[in-house]
């Protein structure tokens, strides 16, 4: 099948979007014993997943759990200090360039805990060089950023807060078991954190959610528009995120992201079509630092808790608790490592960086190359001239690939051709 034949295969499938693989099936050839290995590496990224929430949104598919007693979030903050100390001490001279802390929601954890997370983050950065874009981030729901945790978070030097906030239709929440905030909720908590210091909020929202109409997506906008965070992200629900048939059609979809695209813009968001993240400072690209190196640049990158995912130039690993339900079973393993760790050949690095990069509507041919081994712009020779006939993808900033309008009604497909079998 030529690449034409195969585009037009796939442009039906909502399976296929910026997952790869597209089956777990089809790494099971790479599959290998052992810790995801880091040797040659001057550059990593650290995340620490923190697993807990008071509530359980059912459009979520993160691996999460029901916030349990101080007793046992004292023993999981344990058990990650365990690990990322170990990793620091056998990779001692890495630089750092991104540290995000996300869930489930960090800050669900009781003020105690929360303060220990904080100085182990301290504990993580300390002795290792920093880049001179280091941007630490740590995710938030607003009933759960009080004033002393805003705080203390500024304190402990993280700028950038990223709030959960989906959508503002309290039906829509309901019927997803999430709770609701008030635009002056929201409002208020903004004005905490600048005032804490914190220089960057950034607020997702959802589209796609089932029930959600235009409608409630242009309330949406006018809480932004009044509350103003410095950055934006759109999620588009997909299938595989919530193991069922599409709640809404693709061109559905396509017209939500544009109404969401046109009116940000308006607003003073800097991105471009097909991108997910909204800034209003320009050259931004409203991503953490963690989210930088490992979307746009195919950085290397370190996580830390239960399923949390690493990626070095040697492979891809997930580490114990993907499909977790006992907690005190794996803490009382005393580490999270050892999950599944899959050494992979440089093509499969490559369609995995580019799954990745897509999810923010763009890939950089540079990375490509370097993780490829050799000229990406000659070994995607058929994809890249298929989609530049078609209006697909388009060049920007000189070896950036990004997707267009047209083909961003159909991203899942364009990207998929990039994804070596």
């Amino acid at each position: 099948m030529d690449i034409a034949d195969l585009y037009h295969s796939r442009i039906s499938n909502p399976l296929l979007n910026t997952s790869y693989p597209l089956h777990p099936e089809d790494w099971r050839q790479y599959k290998t014993s052992g810790t995801l290995s880091f040797e040659g590496e001057e550059e990593v990224s650290f995340y620490i997943h923190i697993p807990f929430c008071p509530h359980l949104c059912s459009y979520c598919e993160y691996t999460r759990m029901l916030l349990p007693a101080k007793e046992f979030q004292q023993q999981y903050l344990d058990t990650l200090k365990t690990d990322i100390l170990r990793f620091k001490e056998e990779h001692p001279n890495l630089t750092l360039r991104g540290f995000d802390i996300g869930g489930g929601t960090p800050t669900a954890l009781n003020d105690d805990c929360f303060n220990t997370l904080l100085n182990l983050y301290d504990e993580a950065i300390s002795g290792m060089a920093l880049a001179t874009d280091f941007e630490p981030s740590i995710e938030s729901t607003i009933s759960l950023l009080s004033t002393t945790k805003l705080a203390a978070i500024a304190h402990h030097g993280i700028k950038r807060v990223s709030i959960g906030l989906q959508s503002t239709s309290a039906p829509l929440l309901h019927e997803h078991r999430r709770r609701e905030a008030t635009t002056e909720e929201l409002a208020q908590v903004i004005t905490l954190a600048h005032d804490a210091g914190i220089k960057k909020v950034n607020i997702d929202l959802m589209y796609g959610l089932q029930h959600q109409t235009h409608e409630s997506l242009l309330a949406d906008l006018d809480v932004i528009q009044h509350v103003h965070p410095e950055q934006v992200t759109l999620y588009e629900l997909r299938t595989n995120m919530i193991h069922q048939n599409p709640t809404h059609t693709i061109d559905w979809l396509f017209d939500a992201y544009s109404l969401l695209f046109d009116r940000l813009t308006e607003l003073g968001y800097n991105s471009q079509f097909g991108q997910n993240t909204f800034s209003v400072i320009p050259d931004d690209q409203g991503l953490s630092s963690y989210l930088r190196h490992r979307m746009l640049q195919g950085g290397s990158y370190k996580g830390f808790g239960i399923s949390a995912q690493s990626m070095s130039h040697k492979g891809l690993a997930y580490n114990k608790g993907k499909n977790l339900t006992h907690i005190a079973e794996l803490l009382a393993s005393n580490t999270f490592e050892g999950g599944h760790t899959y050494r992979l050949p440089p093509p499969e690095l490559c369609s995995k960086y580019i799954a990745i990069a897509g999810y923010g509507g763009r890939f950089s041919l540079r990375h490509a190359s370097e993780l490829l081994g050799t000229d990406a712009q000659e070994h995607f020779h058929s994809q890249i001239t298929f989609c530049m006939q078609e209006h697909l993808l388009r060049y920007s900033k000189n070896d950036i690939l990004s997707i267009t309008p047209k083909g961003f009604r159909h991203h899942g497909a364009v990207f998929s051709l990039f994804y070596l079998p």
